[in-house]
């Protein structure tokens, strides 16, 4: 009389493979077709550079901005072309991005900058003017937030609202290149007929100007 064949049955330890296999393959569908549910903010970057067709770029400094959401998080990262300053929050259903600017940095010049302005609902805004500095020649860099008044006469002038200044001792570095990341909060804006760009003025070791450039690029953005 021959005896049955048991198939054997799956191992608790193949099971478990298994469904670790299929949550992970669905996870990684979520994460490239709906760019949701990631696991690291770092991914969120990544997303934000895909969109802004920046290439790979590497982390200068990141720093939190709890003003926008508790767990936002702003990253300055880089590469030989771009600087670009953009963000990622946490949310229930994973890691997402939270917009960016990035800066073209091919052309000649001596300073690459932009500006991001990022408000939440009624609370106050967020400024940020960030950049790389390619004239080493530069050892100090006021930057200058200005608005617009017009005179009787219809001529316009151009007033500091505030400035920043720092000096090459405090610049960021990364790959032989300097950066610049200013921050100001709260942003008051009421008392500004107008904005204007940035300003960034560089100077030498003597003090003497000999950079100034109007930061263009730049963005705002909102969260409900």
């Amino acid at each position: 009389m021959k005896k049955e064949k048991r198939q054997a049955l799956p191992s608790r330890r193949k099971r478990t493979l298994r469904r670790i296999l299929v949550a992970a393959a669905a996870l990684f569908l979520v994460n490239r077709i709906f760019l949701m549910s990631l696991l690291f903010p770092i991914q969120a970057i990544r997303q934000n550079e895909e969109r802004e067709g920046t290439g790979r770029t590497a982390v200068v400094r990141r720093e939190r901005a709890p003003e926008i959401h508790k767990s936002h998080l702003i990253y300055l990262t880089e590469n030989e072309n771009v600087t670009m300053l953009s963000g990622a929050y946490l949310t229930h259903l994973g890691w997402m991005n939270a917009f960016s600017v990035a800066v073209d940095c091919t052309e000649p010049g001596t300073i690459h900058g932009g500006w991001w302005i990022i408000t939440k609902e009624e609370a106050p805004t967020l400024f940020y003017v960030f950049g790389r500095i390619d004239d080493p020649n530069i050892v100090r860099l006021d930057i200058l937030a200005q608005y617009e008044i017009w005179t009787l006469s219809g001529i316009p002038l151009r007033r500091n609202a505030f400035t920043w200044s720092t000096s090459r001792e405090e610049w960021l570095e990364k790959d032989g290149r300097c950066y610049f990341l200013f921050r100001k909060y709260p942003l008051d804006e009421s008392g500004y007929s107008t904005r204007l760009p940035p300003v960034a003025v560089g100077y030498d070791a003597d003090g003497k100007e000999i950079a100034r450039v109007e930061l263009e690029q730049g963005s705002s953005s909102y969260f409900g």
